[in-house]
This record gives structure tokens, C-alpha cells and sequence, in this order.
């Protein structure tokens, strides 16, 4: 068993996973649809520097978020009340602007909740509890 970690290496572990899953499900799924959405509305899907590292510090907060409820609540809840709020609410304010392709939910819905899922339990683990906490 792991021994505890800081809460700075919690966040930076689940920062890392968060952002390789979430890099490998924009290469591999999102980034086509998502230009290919954009181009139905005559528009190019804004690719620059700055938007990947704003994307990277989303993926930063929503670690710090994963691993303080992970302190206070359950897997469960922890998995449950992260997704809603990194994931759902996301979606909501890109659906409402209209930059969203719903075609994306098929994907992204099933490979969010394993991301947070395993997320929950890198933060359990190196809290030194168990997936059962």
C-alpha cells in the first residue's frame, strides 16, 4: 500500500491522469467532431497555445476539486459531485453557446466517468484509503 501523500502530489497525480485521458479522448474523438462542427457553422475551431494551456489549468482545477472532495466524501460522492461539476456544467455552457456537437455525448459521457472514477481512487489511494472510502 501506498504510504500518504501531500495534498500537492494528490493533485499533481490526478492532474496528470486528468489531462493524459483527457488529451487522448480530444485526439481521438473530440478534436474531429468538434472541427467538424465548427466548420458547419462557417467558423475554424480556435487551435492556439493559449487555449491548450487554459485547457491544462482546467485539468489542474478540476484535480484540486477531485481531491478535495475526495477528503470529505465517499468514491461515490467524490465521482458523482466532481463529474456534475468539471464535466456536465462544461458541456451546458458549450451546448448553450452552441459550440458544442452533441454527437460527442456518446464518447465523452463513458470516458469522463472512468477518467473521474479512476481519478477519485488515484486520490483515495494516496490518501492512504481504500476504494472503499
Amino acid at each position: 500500500m501506498l504510504g500518504k501523500a501531500t495534498t500537492g502530489w494528490q493533485i499533481l497525480w490526478v492532474a496528470i491522469w486528468i489531462n493524459l485521458s483527457g488529451s487522448v479522448r480530444w485526439m481521438l474523438f473530440a478534436r474531429p467532431r468538434f472541427a467538424a462542427h465548427y466548420k458547419g457553422m462557417g467558423l475554424a475551431y480556435p487551435n492556439t497555445p493559449l487555449i491548450n494551456i487554459l485547457w491544462v489549468v482546467w485539468a489542474v482545477l478540476a484535480a484540486v476539486l477531485v481531491v478535495f472532495l475526495s477528503k470529505k466524501f465517499s468514491v461515490l460522492h467524490t465521482i458523482v459531485l466532481s463529474w456534475l461539476v468539471i464535466f456536465a456544467m462544461t458541456w451546458i455552457v458549450q451546448w448553450n453557446s452552441g459550440v458544442f456537437p452533441l454527437q460527442l455525448l456518446w464518447i465523452a459521457v463513458p470516458w469522463s466517468l472512468a477518467e473521474v472514477f479512476i481519478a477519485a481512487l488515484i486520490a483515495n489511494k494516496l490518501q492512504g484509503r481504500g476504494a472503499a472510502s
